[in-house]
């Protein structure tokens, strides 16, 4: 008898709990309404601002960066304005206010928690406007090295050449040295190549500017002309260093393969040639 007894109150209460949840909700139907209402206009409003100014700015400004990220804040803000309203509805913005008021130490600690979200969304400003790359330039920051996708309200999105997605704090971008290779399209490749000492240096230093002047892929203006240079006596070997200049924005395929034309030419013109390359000569 104790049990079911027991039982049937529980029910009860249960019962009489979700009516005043349905009761509640349906006296504050109105106002849940109407903040929604507020939230969707909001959203939607959010939608046609960020297409609106960058149509604008995409007249005054050819960085597609900079347009990306002003788009996202303008939506990010007018959601944020919708959100609030709506809380307001539901009656919660002045008890969230009270919370906020009362709560000194939680607001502390809130801080502390929250330091690098604030942080990267501040640097993210930063680097909307002030910044050292374009969306398709080839940076390095903090020993990563990629092609710039995008840029967002907290992180920059990365794609390496070995096919990770990185997306990397913007406070890093700001606080690192940054390392652009492709910011004039102009990038240096070197390679270091060993001969026998019997070697005559000249000769072979001749052949290889002449592989070199026969490759069209590479630059040839008077300040960017390839060269070899004598780098080093090892015990084995004398070491050649051989550099020459790549302009990435004509050179339509994987650079990696040209590097390794490149060398494979310099290489057989030399074994042709009659020159001795000894184990382990190339670097």
């Amino acid at each position: 008898m104790l049990l079911k007894a027991y039982s049937s109150s529980i029910s009860a209460s249960l019962t009489q709990a979700f009516t005043d949840f349905w009761d509640n909700i349906l006296e504050k139907s109105p106002s849940i309404f109407i903040g929604l209402l507020f939230l969707a206009l909001f959203t939607l409003l959010g939608f046609g601002l960020r297409s609106l100014v960058k149509k604008r700015l995409d007249k005054g400004t050819h960085d597609p960066l900079l347009i990306s990220f002003i788009g996202r804040v303008v939506m990010a803000t007018m959601i944020a304005f919708g959100s609030a309203l709506f809380l307001n509805q539901l009656g919660l913005g002045t008890a969230a206010s009270g919370i906020l008021a009362g709560a000194g130490v939680s607001a502390i600690i809130l801080g502390f928690a929250f330091k690098d979200i604030g942080e990267n969304f501040i640097a993210g400003f930063f680097l909307a406007f002030s910044r050292g790359f374009s969306i398709g330039d080839v940076i390095e920051v903090a020993g990563i090295k990629g092609k710039v996708n995008s840029i967002n309200l907290r992180t920059t999105h990365l794609r390496t050449f070995d096919g990770r997605d990185v997306f990397m704090p913007n406070a890093l971008l700001v606080k690192n040295p940054l390392s652009n290779y492709t910011r004039d399209g102009l990038l240096r490749y070197d390679f270091v190549i060993g001969l026998d000492y019997a070697t005559n240096i000249s000769d072979a230093i001749k052949l290889i500017m002449k592989t070199l002047d026969a490759e069209k892929r590479i630059e040839h203006q008077d300040d960017l002309k390839p060269f070899a240079l004598l780098e080093q006596f090892s015990t084995s070997r004398i070491n050649l260093r051989i550099s020459y200049w790549v302009n990435s924005y004509d050179f339509l395929g994987p650079i990696a393969f040209l590097q390794t034309d490149v060398m494979n030419n310099v290489i057989l013109a030399l074994t042709e040639a009659g020159f001795n390359l000894p184990q382990a000569s190339m670097n």
